[in-house]
């Protein structure tokens, strides 16, 4: 309906001109009479069209029809060549041009330097007038050329739009055509999909990412310590963890997209309960399968202090005998069975993680405090951290062994290096000491009951490997000349490097 108003504001302006200044000496006021009704009557017939199944096309070369002849008829009651409207007509055709249908604007300039030469031929032959002379002649062959280069022109500009118009219909056919398999790839995805904008609100989301999260809002992810951190910093393109809702565990994993303010991050969520499931019971399988070795030497470890302390406390009364201390026997007896119950009940307990923010040089200092090594050995720390999120208790729990077997396994003049570094995305722990291990131990290092020596129980190393797999930390053996290394790493790293006041640390 808005070209029909403003063909009526047209129509009001045009009027009004007419009223004000051409209609007192116009040549055939009747007609100018008749043209306004049926202007009228033509504003009445386009809006029945308009509320019509009539075709868009038609319309518009029925109104750009209509307008030509009024405007003819018009030209014919004002004068003919001296009628000033002479100029409607290449508004009529610069209209036509402004759709992308270059056939209009060629038909229009047609019909309207038909119409314009009746209504001047007509106009004369009405008032008894002689045919124009040169100049009036050269006068009308000056307009309907410029009618017919202005046609010529918005066609061509017509046709441009056309061609224009064309390209962006493919594109944009295209792009929905591309709506719609992302939408389908996204319903069909079992994975969680999270797209988030520059200000980490959600811009894209299927229906997987949904059902996984429940009522949970997404903040509850941009909110875990390693999301969080990745998130906020922008140099780094991505990270991932994992996030625990009752029996329900996600691997969340971030990716940097782009620059584009509505798309910049990327989360995916992956329901890796059965899987964290399937582990424990295989870790329990495990442990289970472990419980009859444990039993067979148990008794055997057991059973060779118990008769030791028998034998020390029937000659006890005796005080030394042949130069042996029995009560000393008596308690390096009694610390080796406490020594062996301790490492079996760290081995069987069940461990959950419960990471938290630990400052690491007490840590390590603790752990050095309660370690009892031989004065010949000394220990090298060297801390370049200082907060952690993770388990501290854990932590400990691995620092403790590997340093116990460290010193265990260095020869007297030996020295212990531990080391703890870190960057952006990782934290490593490295305990080293001087010695070599059997090729035939060196395989089945980690596992329960192995040990490199006589009084070892062998489940230090295994329950390192038990701790480190319950917080996904990573242990692994490396031999460097005459050390042998064990390096942990994990992520977690929440603060800048420590000073150097711990760096190059001894204690012996």
């Amino acid at each position: 309906m808005k070209p029909i108003f403003y063909r009526a504001l047209a129509g009001g302006a045009i009027a009004l001109v007419l009223m004000a200044w051409i209609y007192p000496t116009a040549p055939f006021q009747s007609l100018i009479v008749i043209i306004a009704v049926l202007f009228l009557l033509s504003l009445l017939l386009q809006a029945w069209l308009a509320v019509s199944r009539f075709d868009e096309r038609r319309q518009w070369a029925f109104r750009f029809t209509i307008d030509i002849v009024l405007a003819s008829l018009l030209l014919l009651a004002t004068g003919g060549i001296d009628s000033p409207f002479s100029f409607l007509l290449g508004l009529i055709i610069i209209s036509s041009g402004a759709f992308a249908w270059f056939m209009l604007p060629l038909v229009m300039t047609v019909l309207a330097c038909i119409c314009y030469l009746m209504a001047v031929y007509g106009e004369l032959w009405l008032i008894g007038m002689p045919m124009p002379d040169t100049a009036e002649a050269l006068h009308i062959l000056l307009q309907v050329s410029a009618l017919m280069l202005v046609g010529g022109i918005m066609a061509a500009i017509a046709r441009r739009h056309a061609g224009l118009r064309a390209s962006s219909d493919r594109a944009l056919s295209q792009h929905r055509r591309l709506k719609d398999l992302h939408d389908k790839l996204m319903a069909a995805m079992c994975e969680g999909v999270i797209v988030l904008d520059e200000h980490l609100e959600v811009s894209d989301m299927n229906a997987a990412a949904g059902m996984l999260l429940g009522e949970q809002p997404i903040s509850v992810l941009t909110s875990l310590p390693a999301i969080a951190s990745c998130l906020h910093h922008g140099g780094r393109p991505g990270c991932q963890c994992e996030y625990r809702q009752g029996e329900q565990v996600l691997l969340v994993a971030v990716t940097r997209l782009s620059n584009d303010a509505d798309a910049v991050w990327l989360l995916t969520l992956v329901d890796i309960s059965e899987l964290r499931h399937m582990e424990w019971q295989m870790h329990q399988q495990e442990k289970m399968a472990a419980l009859g070795q444990m039993a067979a030497m148990l008794a055997h470890e057991i059973r060779n202090p118990v008769q030791t302390m028998a034998q020390g406390l029937e000659i006890l009364p005796a005080g030394e005998v042949k130069g042996v201390n029995i009560r000393n026997i008596l308690h390096d007896e009694m610390l080796r069975l406490n020594r062996l119950v301790t490492t079996m009940l760290n081995y069987s307990q069940p461990l959950q993680p419960e990471p938290a923010l630990i400052y690491m040089p007490a840590v390590i200092r603790a752990a050095l405090m309660q370690l009892k090594f031989s004065e010949q050995c000394a220990v090298d720390i060297r801390c370049e951290l200082d907060q952690l999120q993770i388990d501290g208790d854990h932590f400990r729990l691995v620092l403790d062994n590997l340093l116990s077997n460290a010193v265990l396994n260095s020869p007297p003049d030996g020295r212990v290096r531990v080391g703890l570094t870190g960057g952006e995305l990782e934290w490593q722990l490295r305990v080293c000491n001087r010695g070599t291990i059997a090729e035939n131990v060196r395989e089945r290092l980690f596992e329960p009951f192995v040990s490199g020596r006589s009084c070892g129980v062998g489940l230090g190393l295994a329950t390192v490997r038990q701790v480190c797999a319950v917080n996904h930390w990573r242990v692994g053996l490396q031999q460097e000349g005459e050390l042998i290394c064990f390096c942990v790493s994990g992520g977690g790293v929440v603060a800048d490097p420590h000073d150097e006041a711990w760096a190059g640390m001894a204690h012996g």
